[in-house]
């Protein structure tokens, strides 16, 4: 029963420590109650009792995807639990062939299982077109100082450091029982080990942040948050008023806030801009008033040999109205905008409620503003959830990174905020800022240090709110940004971490397999 406890326990923290509870601090004691279990469990009740805390953790933390799918919500729970399953079958594991009592096996301990975290939570946002949602170090995107170390090491390295806090409180909690009275007297060098890790990176975190070399340039840019809900957005007779509601909020922003450039979430064109006589109209008389227009669209190319591809763009008008550059979406959302395998199984397209696929955009668009000269690259939608996308756009020459993104999908739910904070560790990844606009969401710049402002909402702090937010974006010189270890070496910390894992997963296999065949010849 104690270890269903446990389970339960477990996952309902791990799930705290993100929005909408925000509780962060239950990041570095949520792993606890499920370690305190697995050292007297064979690797495959291990395995069980970690599926089911990951199971509940993320029923919990993306049951906002059930405003779309609720098939996909449960499919969706049940993988990613899969990692939390591994890793607690590769914990027990490892703890068979290691002695609680003595010391030099405790410290292996404490430096094996959060680099083997972090490698399994770089393996779910990698595999199979990956999900790198919430892994644990997003919980503490709040704390600046200590998650300066994504610069070197990525997201991926602070998720490690917060699971060190976990082993450390364990293996002192599993010393405090096993000793009684003479173990509370003890010294702890797990603990004692940790609080100077955790001196070290929140000082070296500060120091970093002073050291940032100042701006190059600033860009002021008019953030235009239209909030059309989403069973409107497709709706023919609600493209006029739809359009004069953006029209209208993008006229007020660039009387009022004379701005170098006007930004429009995802999709917020609401049919093809290429072909929209309606759309285009706006978007020509907009940008006549004198500030380049950053527009999210869909896309459509035909093609003589085969039917049109589609694509969700983001395309750049200058001051006249013409089409300056176009980033087409290179990461597409598995049944968000396109399905799987549906030509092999159709049924899967019941999973969800696209009408069709996407095809995927090839290439990474560096845009160029010529007044400042600023060059910048887009991420469209989850994209800022994908470290790799926004490292290869800062190795092709940009300097700021815009999010576009229509998270009215999920109104009202906390996927917005989840979302955003995904986008702190991108910034801090590569040095570079990172401007969101959101149809509905969270609106806001992020600067170089990972520091959210300019956040847009009303007095009561509501951020699901029609209007526009005026944003200075610092800009940082070309020879600054992408300087960082993460930037130039890429994810060398995830793939540290998943050699730890699979290494642990090797462990376990070779054992079970010897198992197996002593088991097979005692039977002969």
């Amino acid at each position: 029963m104690l270890p269903w406890f446990a389970v339960v326990v477990t996952g309902l923290l791990m799930a705290s420590a993100f929005p909408p509870l925000e509780w962060s601090e239950l990041g570095f004691l949520a792993l606890v109650p499920l370690l305190l279990t697995l050292r007297r469990m064979s690797p495959r009740k291990g395995f069980i009792v970690g599926w089911w805390a990951g199971w509940i953790f993320w029923l919990c933390s993306i049951f906002w995807l059930t405003k779309v799918t609720v098939g996909g919500w449960l499919l969706l729970t049940s993988y990613c639990a899969l990692y939390t399953g591994l890793f607690a079958g590769g914990t027990a594991w490892l703890l068979t062939r290691l002695r609680s009592d003595f010391l030099g096996h405790r410290l292996l301990v404490l430096a094996v299982l959060p680099l083997a975290w972090a490698g399994f939570e770089f393996l779910r946002g990698t595999l199979f077109t990956g999900f790198p949602w919430n892994p644990l170090g997003v919980s503490q995107y709040a704390r600046i100082s200590l998650i300066q170390s994504a610069s070197w090491g990525g997201v991926y390295a602070v998720s490690a450091v917060v699971m060190l806090v976990n082993v450390a409180a364990w293996l002192t909690i599993e010393q405090y029982v096993r000793e009684g009275v003479k173990g509370r007297r003890a010294w702890h060098p797990e603990l004692m080990i940790v609080f100077l890790v955790l001196a070290v990176l929140m000082t070296q975190g500060g120091r970093a942040m002073r050291a940032l070399p100042p701006a190059a340039t600033t860009v002021r840019a008019a953030l235009v948050q239209p909030a059309t809900p989403q069973d409107e957005k497709w709706t023919p007779e609600l493209l006029a008023p739809s359009y004069a509601r953006l029209g209208s909020l993008t006229e007020l922003a660039l009387r009022v806030g004379e701005p170098d450039i006007v930004i429009w979430p995802e999709t917020a064109v609401l049919d093809y801009i290429r072909e929209s006589e309606q759309g285009y109209a706006l978007v020509y008389r907009l940008t006549r008033m004198g500030a380049p227009l950053l527009v999210g669209t869909m896309d459509r190319a035909w093609r003589d040999d085969g039917p049109p591809r589609y694509y969700n763009s983001s395309i750049l008008f200058d001051e006249a109205g013409r089409i300056m550059q176009q980033y087409d979406k290179k990461h597409l959302v598995m049944f968000g905008e396109y399905v799987p395998l549906e030509n092999i199984f159709p049924f899967l397209s019941t999973l969800t409620p696209i009408e069709g696929s996407f095809d995927p955009g090839m290439e990474t668009t560096v845009f160029r503003l010529t007044k400042p000269d600023v060059s910048f690259s887009v991420l469209i939608c989850f994209e800022d959830t994908i470290p790799a996308l926004a490292r290869e756009a800062v190795k092709a020459g940009a300097r700021w990174l815009v999010n576009q993104t229509n998270d009215a999908w999920f109104d009202v739910s906390s996927a917005n905020k989840q979302h955003m904070t995904h986008a702190v560790f991108r910034a801090i990844e590569n040095r570079v800022p990172v401007t969101r606009v959101a149809n509905t969401g969270v609106t806001c710049s992020i600067d170089r240090t990972g520091r959210i402002y300019d956040v847009l909402q009303d007095p009561a702090g509501q951020t699901l709110i029609e209007g526009f937010k005026m944003s200075l974006v610092d800009i940082p010189d070309e020879n600054d940004a992408g300087r960082t270890v993460y930037a130039r070496w890429g994810a060398w910390f995830g793939w540290t971490g998943a050699v730890a894992a699979l290494m642990l997963m090797g462990g376990w296999g070779r054992d079970a397999y010897a198992a197996r065949k002593s088991k097979a010849k005692e039977r002969t």
